[in-house]
């Protein structure tokens, strides 16, 4: 019974893979993420400013781990308090949204977001795209959102697809609803009453295919073409993120060498 239930199990796994090759994807991506988390984690314990800034924003979009507010905030005022200025706008910006936009106490701040914006740091570009999008601070200004986040997409130095897909969306709903509106206040003319006409004739006309169903297989095919895109771009720059990791490891490693003769933490540890 023990091999019968082993083969099975074999059997409905060769399955999952020739049917779910996507699915399989989105869990390799999970378990990628997960493995990000925890190295970062070990190099921030270790005192790594750029770890540490890299694990507030992992806590904040709950990416490989469950979203913190709490556990954010608190490694990015580490990271701040080590000088690292990209830090400081972000512990800033959670508390803004925490307890809104007080323009005595952040007038400095959105000042220098704006600054650094204008010298196109990417960072501070995806701060004010969001703050534009919220409308904290600042006016709410979608469109002014979508460029800033688009150009922070194209220098590929953080991952925004679903929020431009989200602000594309919205976008597209409020369109909708202005056109709603501008219907309903066209006044319908008077409508006179038809003279009496024979009964049109009748022809047999072949059925075609609606426009909306056309539409639709079109925008799920293209659906699935852009989820493979991003995939593939979250694969590489999860290769790219690991990378960056070994050589600041590598540093970290030697300077912690020279001083008590071992390295902490290896890139190569177990997860």
């Amino acid at each position: 019974m023990k091999y019968l239930n082993q083969a099975f199990c074999t059997l409905l796994l060769t399955v999952a893979i020739v049917i779910f090759p996507a699915t399989l994807n989105a869990i390799e991506l999970i378990d990628q993420s997960s493995n990000v988390f925890k190295f970062q984690q070990k190099l921030a314990d270790n005192g790594n400013v750029h770890a540490q800034y890299k694990l507030a924003s992992m806590y904040e979009v709950g990416d490989g781990v469950a979203s913190s507010f709490d556990k954010a905030l608190y490694w990015y005022e580490r990271a701040a308090k080590s000088g690292l200025k990209k830090a400081e706008h972000r512990s800033t910006y959670l508390m803004v949204k925490e307890l809104g936009f007080d323009k005595k106490l952040h007038s400095d701040w959105l000042s220098s977001v704006r600054a650094d914006a204008n010298n196109r740091k990417p960072d501070a570009m995806l701060l004010l795209g969001q703050l534009y999008r919220q409308g904290l601070g600042v006016k709410k200004n979608l469109n002014k959102s979508l460029d800033l986040l688009n150009q922070v997409n194209v220098l590929g130095e953080a991952d925004v697809d679903d929020e431009i897909e989200s602000i594309y969306a919205e976008l597209s709903a409020k369109k909708q609803a202005k056109q709603v509106a501008k219907q309903t206040k066209i006044k319908k003319p008077a409508v006179s009453k038809p003279i009496a006409k024979a009964p049109p004739v009748t022809k047999t006309v072949q059925k075609k295919k609606p426009k909306a169903v056309v539409a639709a297989k079109t925008k799920t095919v293209k659906k699935l073409t852009d989820k493979q895109r991003v995939q593939a771009e979250k694969v590489r720059r999860y290769e790219k993120a690991m990378a960056q990791l070994r050589l600041e490891q590598e540093l970290i490693d030697k300077q912690q060498a020279d001083v008590t003769g071992g390295a902490i933490a290896s890139v190569d540890d177990e997860f």
